[in-house]
């Protein structure tokens, strides 16, 4: 990753917490599916999809831009910030974390602006009146970007929040460890178990919506946190 200046980080990492906290809303966006019987591929939508409005998938997909960018810009100032940190220590932890920062910078934009694209024409494949059956039949390839997209995205949040929570629990990183709370494998977890809960209390399909995206808004926070450290390093 390339090396970004001191006088540059601050206004980096506030871009990656801008550009992750839009992308959280374009997760809920994205899980703006259609509700009700009858269903199609592997049913990951439903057919009733039509009902949902087209500018939720439109602006999945430019968040899905501005995320990338956003993520890149911060990613590359919390590694610039780490190895000037580590100054040569902690190599292994260090490169873990930026392996998988760039693998999350390319996984942000498939996840929310290609997977968008696939809803978008599975949508006008229902909207032209295409039975589950025939869209099943003639369209399933369009599953594999969401195949391959979330075992990506599923191996770079690992990578990059399991060293984060090594670096904040070693002090490596001069944070609270109550920022772990807010962090992106405690808020997954929080937002999944609130999303159960609605689920199973309420009749309510709109409220889980609302908490789908717990690792996006953990690397927004991430972001935050460590800007917060590189603030209180460069007052110092």
């Amino acid at each position: 990753m390339g090396y970004v200046e001191k006088s540059r980080r601050k206004a980096f990492l506030l871009a990656g917490f801008v550009g992750m906290f839009f992308c959280g809303i374009g997760d809920i966006l994205f899980a703006f599916r259609g509700e009700g019987e009858p269903k199609a591929i592997s049913g990951m939508m439903s057919m009733n999809i039509t009902k949902v409005p087209l500018i939720f998938y439109e602006l999945s997909f430019f968040i899905g831009i501005i995320a990338m960018v956003g993520y890149w810009l911060g990613s590359r100032a919390m590694y610039s910030y780490l190895k000037d940190t580590f100054a040569g220590e902690h190599s292994k932890l260090l490169k873990t974390y930026g392996f998988g920062a760039l693998m999350m910078s390319l996984g942000i934009f498939g996840i929310h602006s290609i997977c968008t694209m696939a809803i978008i024409a599975l949508r006008a494949s229902a909207g032209a009146g295409l039975t589950p059956e025939q869209i099943d039949e003639h369209f399933s390839v369009l599953i594999m970007p969401f195949m391959v997209g979330t075992a990506w995205q599923t191996i770079a949040d690992l990578l990059v929040a399991v060293t984060y929570i090594i670096m904040v629990v070693k002090k490596l990183i001069p944070i609270s460890k109550k920022w772990l709370i807010c962090g992106p494998v405690v808020l997954y977890v929080i937002f999944n178990i609130i999303k159960a809960v609605l689920s199973a209390a309420t009749d309510s399909t709109l409220l889980p919506k609302l908490f789908a995206g717990g690792e996006t808004w953990g690397l927004s926070f991430m972001f935050l946190a460590v800007y917060f450290a590189v603030k209180k390093d460069s007052e110092n």
